[in-house]
């Protein structure tokens, strides 16, 4: 299987995940499961070719003018990840098939499954820009993996995503420098640069930034709270996230980048004090723990803290050490994590303060523990033990003074014995030092665990054992990931290498741990109790809160009520900046001469009923007076458009000005008939500035028109356009082929603002009745009735008044979908296009919806979010077809039947169900809001009698 074919298939897994949990449940993670290592198996042949000190790689352009590629590379260090990811995640899928409770568990499976694609997407990126996308879709993974686990999740997966969105800037600065100091965005280009031997201060800025980055992800100092806080996820999310997967995202990305700044002190000084500092407070803080689930998560940051310690001493051996202790790590965490979850499965609690002895009842649980355990505190026979004496040894070759590597040797030990400890707290609290009787249990009989959750649980920790015993399997594996960010080499792995200072260190951290262990009685009372003052977590909600604080004060200082106080600032700037810019250009500069005929009498009419217009709006007592105005406005620059010769453009501002003064009609049924500020005296202020910004607008207008030639651009779209797309309307294949992500981006706008409407309206009720009628109290007033007797009896009997537009409706419909059709259909080579054609069909929308003496929706509910969602789907799925040929959003061309076609139009459909799909959503909410409105509001009629009204209720 080659790298492109593997991160296709695990982004077809999250897509499959729905139909497999429709149909099988939970029991979707032995689907998942056997695909992950479906996927692994398929790997072997590419991971044989690294072994042998070749490199995978697949590359495409991505954004050609940019030179970002779609560049993949499998190295020795990127294999090692992906199987971690890949078999420990298959693990722990097939242990979450038993351990969850029965349901469809969508949101679980689908989310896990897009974490293990952005984490394998992350170690095989060879470009720096996909490299960071992969690297927040793993933050977004876990934060939405968190949040999902209930209201106890919901404020610790804000706090997760805090810190890892620090990472994620201090990331994207990083690939920033990196990309503009080395002139490529390639990651193996980049990393081998020579201007990180050059560029002193560069280099050691970029390595802080990365080191930072790596810190948030892999829970060191002061970024550590976060794991501890994400226990409230399932254990499952911890077994693979938490142990195995997006804390190694952090330690890759370290590895991955000490092949420029392995050299760098301020990197290695970091790294080595950050690591070991963070090694033994967190062991400290495990001590203290009760939680069995969150002891497991303290003991994961002081894990991470010894690798990221052996990263930063950069020698072959200390990245050796690193990359097998990730390996065992992986294995024996992911375990005890699954081991932890089936104590809490078979007993109600984790709280090693209610557990009762264990041992007797479940003795595979607690042999496999007690397995674990040793691993993680590093006793041999296991796997845990020689990686645990590599990262020891390699302390005493760190960088620095001579005394350097003794210090950080010593400290490392000292952690060592912390690590004993509560590795012992592990399995004597959860299995032997239980004070309770079993009967006392929230379980009623407590047994072992079925072989469904027991058997996952158990490979990962009882594959330390066979690894160690025959650890030279691992020397190739370990030996290319090492080779590949570093020039010595991997380090041989041996489970005896005699006599060592690391092996008396580990003789002596056993001495010291059983001392602790078998002071435990006496220690826990001391241990178990806040040691700070203050948690980690209490100091990111409080800086959290003072940050929400501080923003609230900086909001006061410009709030007010009035949008007069908000606009006037942004137009008096404005004025200034035209007003002296175009006097600046005038009096400093010979003007160009203007171009003739720019001026013709039909621009000064259409100048002179704009200006008519504007005053009658600002002059107008009564709303609808000003909607009229408003729409007069629209309707003369409409006309400008058509006399200039821009067809589309002025057919889209009709079709705009129609529909908009329609729904403003709509909104204003909500609203009082009159402005009720024109009762207060008109100060003289907004006058002036709107007569100075007028002017400056004006002067500014008069020097640019027709005094440039024309750009490189619109001559380029003038003379190729036709030729590349084949299109001669060139407004329309601008819009859909040489811009098309801007309109793509205009499109999501679009679509965000038809979701925004049904959002905001959500809270008004829908009290009509079954057949869509209004109820009473949704009627006028009769004191609001009209004057004129003509138009009251219209609005007592709307049907007899919409009858003639009725009729006219059978035949302006099918003609209006008709045109539409036309329209979009043309719009390639002739004035037309998805969005014309679009308004034009909401045209025959809005004249359903007003031919109606009802109030009633256009069509079912959810259809307009359909076709909003559908359309913006579907212009993004015709950028992906852009793929097949070169970029996203690149066009194919064809010719059917002598028919010259292209993938535009697909994108032009998008941009018609869209626009549809929005115009729909105004007519159906915002009409029914504003009746709500008006009749909820302070002059509305009173409600019906209380019998009345339990009746409505009883229909609904």
């Amino acid at each position: 299987m080659t790298v492109l074919l593997l991160l296709v298939a695990l982004a077809a897994v999250p897509v499959l995940v729905v139909p497999t949990t429709l149909a099988l449940g939970r029991r979707t993670g032995w689907v998942l499961a056997a695909a992950f290592l479906g996927m692994a198996a398929a790997l072997v042949p590419a991971g044989r070719d690294v072994l042998r000190g070749e490199e995978v790689t697949w590359s495409r352009p991505w954004v050609p003018q940019l030179d970002v590629d779609l560049a993949l590379r499998l190295d020795g260090l990127g294999l090692v990840f992906v199987m971690i990811a890949l078999v420990i995640g298959a693990a722990v899928l097939a242990y979450s098939a038993a351990y969850l409770s029965p349901g469809r568990q969508l949101g679980f499976y689908l989310w896990m499954t897009v974490f293990a694609l952005g984490m394998v997407g992350l170690v095989l990126a060879d470009d720096l820009v996909l490299l960071f996308l992969c690297w927040e879709i793993t933050s977004l993974a876990s934060f939405l993996l968190i949040a999902r686990s209930g209201s106890g999740g919901e404020a610790a997966s804000t706090r997760t995503l805090i810190i890892t969105f620090v990472g994620g800037l201090t990331l994207l600065v990083a690939v920033v420098l990196m990309i503009v100091a080395t002139g490529t965005t390639s990651l193996s280009e980049a990393l081998a640069s020579p201007v990180w031997q050059d560029n002193g201060a560069l280099t050691t800025t970029v390595a802080l930034l990365v080191a930072v980055s790596g810190f948030t992800k892999a829970a060191q100092f002061p970024f550590h709270p976060w794991l501890p806080d994400a226990m409230a996820a399932a254990t499952p999310v911890s077994a693979y996230l938490h142990a195995a997967a997006v804390v190694k995202a952090g330690i890759y990305l370290m590895l991955r980048f000490s092949e420029a700044f392995s050299s760098v002190p301020a990197w290695n000084a970091l790294l080595i004090a950050t690591g070991l500092f963070t090694a033994a407070m967190a062991a400290l803080f495990a001590l203290g723990q009760t939680d069995l689930k969150r002891l497991m998560a303290y003991s994961t940051v002081s894990q991470l803290g010894l690798i990221t310690a052996a990263i930063g001493v950069g020698t072959p051996k200390a990245l050796t050490a690193a990359v097998l202790h990730t390996i065992a790590h992986a294995l024996f965490k992911s375990g005890l994590f699954m081991m932890v979850g089936i104590v809490d499965h078979q007993t109600g609690t984790r709280d090693v303060r209610r557990l009762p002895p264990l041992w007797r009842v479940m003795p595979w649980s607690f042999a496999t523990v007690i397995a674990g355990a040793a691993a993680m505190a590093g006793l041999p026979p296991l796997l845990g033990f020689v990686s645990k004496e590599m990262v020891l040894g390699s302390m005493l070759d760190a960088p620095g003074p001579a005394w350097t590597g003794p210090v950080a040797f010593v400290a490392a030990a000292a952690g060592a014995v912390l690590t004993f400890a509560y590795c012992a707290k592990i399995v004597l609290g959860a299995f032997v030092d239980g004070e309770r009787e079993l009967e006392d249990c929230s379980v009623p009989e407590v047994r072992e665990a079925g072989p469904a959750l027991l058997v996952p649980a158990m490979l990962p920790i009882w594959a330390g054992l066979p690894l160690a015993l025959a650890v030279w399997v691992l020397d190739p594996p370990v030996d290319r990931a090492v080779s590949a960010i570093s020039d010595g080499g991997g380090y041989a792995l041996h489970l005896w290498h005699g006599i060592t200072p690391e092996l008396l260190a580990t003789a002596v951290v056993v001495l010291g741990g059983t001392l602790v262990v078998s002071r435990r009685r006496w220690l826990r009372p001391r241990l178990e109790r806040d040691l700070l003052p203050r948690s980690g977590v209490q100091l990111i909600s409080q800086a959290v809160h003072g940050a929400t604080r501080g923003g609230s004060w900086l909001a006061r200082l410009v709030a007010a009520d009035h949008p007069g106080r908000h606009v006037t600032p942004i137009l008096a700037v404005l004025t200034l900046l035209l007003g002296v810019g175009t006097l600046a250009v005038t009096l400093g500069t010979d003007v160009p001469a203007a171009q003739p005929d720019l001026g013709r009498p039909i621009d000064a009419a259409l100048l002179l009923l704009v200006a008519l217009g504007v005053v009658g709006v600002c002059l107008a007592q009564s709303r609808i007076a000003a909607t009229v105005y408003l729409g007069g406005v629209g309707i003369a620059v409409t006309v400008q458009l058509f006399a200039l010769g821009a067809p589309d453009v002025g057919l889209t501002q009709l079709m705009v000005e129609v529909l908009t003064v329609t729904v403003i009609m709509l909104v204003l049924r909500g609203l009082p008939s009159g402005f009720g500020h024109r009762r207060h005296s008109r100060r003289p202020g907004p006058v002036v500035l709107a007569l100075l910004l007028g002017a400056a607008a004006g002067g500014a207008t008069w020097l640019l028109t027709g005094r440039r030639e024309q750009s490189d651009p619109a001559r380029y779209f003038i003379d190729e356009g036709t030729e590349v797309t084949g299109g001669d309307n060139l407004v329309n294949v601008i819009l859909v082929e040489f811009r098309a992500l801007d309109t793509l981006g205009e499109l999501a706008v679009l679509g965000l603002a038809g979701v925004a409407i049904v959002g905001v309206l959500a809270t008004v009720p829908d009290r009509r009745s079954e057949d869509g009628a209004a109820p009473a109290e949704l009627r006028p007033h009769p004191d609001a009735a009209p004057h004129d007797p003509q138009a009251a009896r219209a609005l007592a009997d709307p049907a007899s008044n919409l009858r003639a537009m009725q009729l006219l409706l059978r035949l302006l419909t099918p003609g209006l979908v008709l045109l539409s059709v036309l329209i979009f259909w043309r719009g390639h080579n002739e004035p037309g296009g998805g969005f014309i054609a679009a308004l034009v069909a909401s045209a025959a929308v809005a004249l359903v919806y007003l031919a109606r003496p009802e109030d009633r929706p256009v069509a079912r509910p959810g259809l307009h979010l359909g076709l909003i969602a559908g359309g913006v789907l579907t212009a993004i799925g015709t950028g992906l077809i852009g793929y097949a040929h070169s970029s996203f959003l690149e066009p194919l061309h064809g010719y059917v039947g002598g028919v010259h076609l292209s993938t535009s139009m697909l994108f032009d459909v998008g941009v018609y169900a869209a626009v549809l799909g929005l115009v729909m959503v105004a007519f159906d909410r915002l009409g029914a809001a504003a009746v709500e409105h008006r009749t909820t509001g302070p002059d509305s009629p009173a409600p019906p009698p209380a019998e009345h009204a339990s009746a409505q209720e009883e229909r609904a």
